[in-house]
């Protein structure tokens, strides 16, 4: 599980509680609060 605010790397982040996907187009960029629900918690894989 990605906390927003953390650098996880590239690639697709799907919130926890509404499922939206974000992606992060470089490796350093900190993980917003979903735009959706605003959710903090995200997981790497649409599990």
């Amino acid at each position: 599980m990605v906390i927003a605010g953390e650098k996880p790397g590239i690639g697709f982040y799907f919130c926890v509680q509404c499922g939206h996907r974000t992606y992060l187009e470089i490796g350093t960029d900190r993980l917003p609060p979903c735009t959706k629900c605003l959710g903090n918690q995200f997981n790497s894989k649409n599990a």
